[in-house]
């Protein structure tokens, strides 16, 4: 099959979407498929099945470009589209490279399925406070326009399909899924002797106001009340300066350590090297770090908020605290540092969740939408 896919996201940024593309993107290809990208870049051109747009940052969160609106009125994109004659067109994100997507798919007859990966209500908080209650007014207009053109939209749980049942009702419930064997693979050693007998604690993930890592920062004095430990903060994001001066403010500049970006080669190690693996966000459509944390022999605590409560059982396969309170997550971190029969469970649950399995159900579902 050839699959054209379009996504306003894309390297070097490293996020849940990029991360689930590039996943789902060596098995499609290793079963003969050819996947063709249109993604924004620093210019217009084609470099290995990758169609690049010209695209700037932007300026509140530059490692995110914006492609120009301009893109939507050039021929560039249908012209590509026919000479490859995809199969199936998979649009990943409903900004200006997804809207090329309808587009090409209106213009070139090809059928369009669209993943919703991001609750993107929940970043209006980039635009001023008087603008923000009219911009969430605007995006549910404009999503009901997209979803509208798509034949099926794919959900990446549960909670995520009942949501988007007000836009369209083909919905297909397809999680991205982990590569396994890297991350048991993962030798934490050599890190872990960095910080003599310390507990560490992990959260892994773009370091932005919605994934609420300012709750384990005020979480972090009850627990070190209790143990040793160290909290290290995986990632980059806007709200890493903001969070940095949180703890300095309440004085635990030794305890936490924010490790910016780490190569994706060394990630496993860290999962590792860790007692315990925390995420507060409730901004979650999957949380796929929690899903690479259960396959490294972690114990995850989780909020207890949108679709996480689908991969975390509390007290069976992980813990979850209630949203927003500090002591509940607090005392779960504590209880699963030692919680071996529930890491098991965890290793067992993920296996479900293996990238070639999730990556021959999205084979089996273009298969079956080309046909129509």
């Amino acid at each position: 099959m050839e699959i054209a896919w379009f996504t306003d996201t894309w390297l070097p940024t490293r996020d849940g979407v990029v991360n689930s593309l590039l996943s789902f993107k060596e098995v499609i290809e290793s079963k003969g498929n050819k996947v063709y990208i249109f993604a924004p870049g620093n210019k217009n051109e084609l470099q290995d099945n990758i169609i690049y747009y010209k695209a700037k940052p932007y300026s509140k969160y530059p490692n995110y470009r914006i492609t120009a609106i301009s893109s939507l009125f050039s021929k560039r994109t249908l012209k590509i589209i026919k000479s490859i004659k995809p199969d199936i067109i998979h649009s990943h994100s409903p900004g200006i490279i997804g809207t090329n997507a309808v587009i090409s798919s209106h213009f070139a007859k090809i059928p369009l399925v669209f993943t919703y990966h991001t609750f993107l209500q929940d970043s209006v908080y980039f635009f001023s406070e008087g603008m923000q209650k009219f911009s969430k007014k605007l995006l549910e207009i404009w999503l009901k326009w997209y979803f509208r053109r798509c034949n099926v939209i794919i959900a990446p749980s549960k909670y995520v399909a009942n949501q988007l049942e007000k836009y369209n009702k083909k919905i297909e419930i397809i999680p991205t899924g982990i590569d396994i064997k890297k991350f048991e693979r993962g030798n934490g050693k050599r890190i872990k002797s960095k910080f003599e007998g310390k507990k560490l604690i992990l959260h892994v993930g773009r370091i932005v106001k919605e994934k609420n890592i300012d709750l384990l920062i005020k979480a972090a004095p009850h627990i070190i009340d209790k143990i040793d430990a160290i909290f290290l903060i995986i990632g980059e994001g806007p709200a890493k300066i903001e969070l940095e001066k949180m703890v300095k403010k309440m004085g635990l500049e030794k305890e936490f350590l924010f490790t910016g970006f780490i190569p994706d080669e060394e990630l496993a190690d860290y999962y590792r090297a860790a007692d315990v693996f925390i995420f507060p966000s409730t901004y979650e459509t999957q949380g796929i770090v929690v899903l690479e944390a259960m396959a490294s022999g972690l114990p995850v605590v989780a909020a207890r908020a949108r679709a996480i409560p689908e991969f975390v059982f509390d007290g069976e396969n992980g813990f979850l605290f209630s949203p927003g309170d500090e002591k509940e997550l607090a005392e779960k971190i504590l209880i699963g540092m030692d919680a071996k029969d529930v890491v098991k469970k965890a290793r067992k649950f993920v296996e479900k969740y293996s990238i070639e399995k999730m990556g021959e159900k999205l084979i089996e579902f273009y298969e079956n939408e080309s046909r129509i």
